[in-house]
């Protein structure tokens, strides 16, 4: 994905923005690791690339960009496509407005930026992406006819590439199930 990344977006003519004048950035709140679930409604993103666990409440809506705040992983960007729990150590992107910049092409753009965004860290014990720095990344923005454009290629690639996960599994289940056949 990175190269199609690189080809749609380095030949991209439009206007550089702050992240800060396109998107409200939100620090989620911090839960004790006591009050996580194995299993429950909404799953909880902190620091990691990976939910830590589950809640039966949530305080993100879905459709929303995280990029994880503090630990190894910080300046990950994920697209929530469901409801979940925004931690403390998880920043959420909240666009400022929505007719002028969409929410899937504001994740590809910074998803592509995204070892960028993660040389913003500072500190060695636990490093972190300060709100400030992050607010001050820099964003192309497009048309909208030109983002939607752009997402379009890069929403038949994801699909494709799901397609072809699940594909690889199913070939992997069915390859378990001859071999075992094979060896009775």
């Amino acid at each position: 994905m990175s190269a199609l990344y690189q080809k749609l977006f380095e030949s991209l003519v439009a206007p550089t923005l702050k992240l800060g004048q396109i998107a409200e950035i939100i620090k989620g709140k911090q839960v004790n690791g006591t009050e996580l679930l194995e299993q429950g409604d909404y799953y909880v993103m902190n620091g990691g690339t990976a939910p830590s666990g589950w809640l039966n409440t949530y305080n993100t809506e879905c459709n929303t960009i995280s990029i994880s705040e503090g630990g190894n992983s910080c300046g990950y960007v994920q697209y929530n496509t469901s409801r979940y729990w925004s931690g403390g150590h998880c920043y959420s992107l909240r666009i400022l407005h929505p007719q002028e910049t969409l929410d899937l092409y504001l994740y590809h753009f910074l998803k592509w930026q995204e070892e960028n965004i993660m040389a913003l860290r500072i500190g060695s014990g636990l490093p972190n992406i300060q709100k400030k720095d992050l607010l001050c990344f820099p964003v192309m923005l497009p048309t909208i006819n030109k983002q939607k454009s752009i997402i379009s290629i890069l929403t038949a690639i994801d699909a494709k590439i799901a397609c072809e996960i699940l594909l690889t599994e199913h070939y992997a289940i069915q390859k378990k199930y001859l071999l075992s056949k094979l060896f009775i």
